[in-house]
């Protein structure tokens, strides 16, 4: 495995997944190598992706054309916050185990970061991470209280072991 600095950015492209519903069944696959789910249910989620929220983004290596041989190496799922319309949730970031420690992570979140930024306007992103926080702080996230993301207001939700981060736009 590479390290970071040897990622070639023009060898993988971060796409949104509903323009490709090729790459389907190798997002379920992907997703569930971390975290175990029905197939149905992971297809749901993938197929309910828009232009606007919620949206999945993965990262492909670059070929000549995208079909159901195309590996999908990362992936992150973009959800509205319901109480804050200029807020955004990223859940479900994962990148292949076999390609972790190459940048891959870093690429996806940059360009999630710039679709919510740029492409969709939104003031504010939100994500919660177990064991992957010194990654987020690298990439400017600060810690910041739990939200509830079901509910009609961000409330403090002290009842997880996640830790809790958020970025802003300058």
């Amino acid at each position: 495995m590479g390290k970071p600095s040897d990622l070639s950015s023009s060898a993988f492209s971060v796409v949104t997944i509903h323009q490709y519903r090729v790459l389907y069944e190798k997002c379920v696959q992907l997703i569930n190598s971390e975290w175990p789910r029905s197939y149905n249910a992971r297809l749901r989620s993938l197929e309910a992706s828009r232009d606007t929220l919620p949206t999945s983004m993965v990262v492909i290596k670059n070929t000549d054309s995208i079909n159901e041989t195309t590996s999908v190496l990362a992936h992150a799922r973009l959800s509205p916050v319901p109480s804050d319309s200029s807020a955004v949730f990223i859940e479900s970031v994962v990148v292949d185990r076999r390609f972790r420690g190459q940048g891959l992570g870093k690429l996806l979140m940059t360009e999630v970061e710039k679709h919510c930024f740029s492409a969709l306007h939104l003031k504010t992103i939100f994500l919660s991470t177990i064991d992957q926080d010194g990654f987020y702080i690298k990439l400017g996230y600060q810690f910041c209280k739990a939200i509830n993301m079901f509910g009609t207001h961000c409330a403090l939700n002290n009842s997880t072991k996640k830790i809790w981060l958020r970025k802003s736009v300058m």
